[in-house]
């Protein structure tokens, strides 16, 4: 190839490229939406969720009950701490390659959120008086929602993974 036929091929790519980034350029952003997106936990697991800061938790409308998504994997949960309103529910999803039993704080009793102990409220594997112990571990994919009524900090741990521990912060 003679210098004049690479600089000719040259200017064509050179002039491709100009008009391709012009042409990406002027396209508009696509704007943000508030709807489910993929998302990659810390340890490199995928789910839906609202792409929201690590504990924050979603605006719902004054009178409207927000339900807000605490993944658990191998690495423990996630967000580790969440604040929320009095009746609102956090939903637990197990990701993980072992059981997830989620218990109110201190292990293994789970006596902090009501006084009541897991011999005394959970019977034949389920939570008998709405208290907050899932009472059984579920496997991967499984859930556990609580809907919290009392105000304050609420510490809870996977009671199959005890040292995997995180906070329900219900204001009033």
């Amino acid at each position: 190839m003679n210098t004049k036929t690479a600089l000719i091929a040259l200017a064509v790519v050179a002039v491709i490229a100009i008009g391709g980034w012009f042409a990406l350029a002027a396209m508009p952003a696509a704007a943000p939406t508030v709807s489910d997106t993929m998302m990659t936990n810390p340890d490199g697991t995928t789910g839906t969720g609202t792409n929201m800061p690590a504990g924050a938790t979603p605006a719902a409308p004054a009178g409207e009950k927000a339900t807000v998504i605490v993944s658990y994997s191998d690495s423990g949960f996630y967000p580790k701490s969440v604040t929320i309103r009095a009746g609102d529910t956090v939903r637990f999803v197990n990701q993980s390659t072992h059981g997830m039993w989620v218990g109110g704080d201190e292990h293994p009793t789970h006596t902090e959120y009501d006084g009541t102990s897991t011999k005394d409220h959970c019977a034949n594997g389920a939570a008998t008086n709405g208290t907050f112990d899932q009472c059984s571990a579920a496997a991967n994919g499984g859930t556990f929602e609580y809907t919290f009524t009392k105000a304050g900090t609420h510490g809870y741990h996977n009671h199959v993974q005890s040292a995997d521990k995180g906070d329900v912060i219900v204001q009033s």
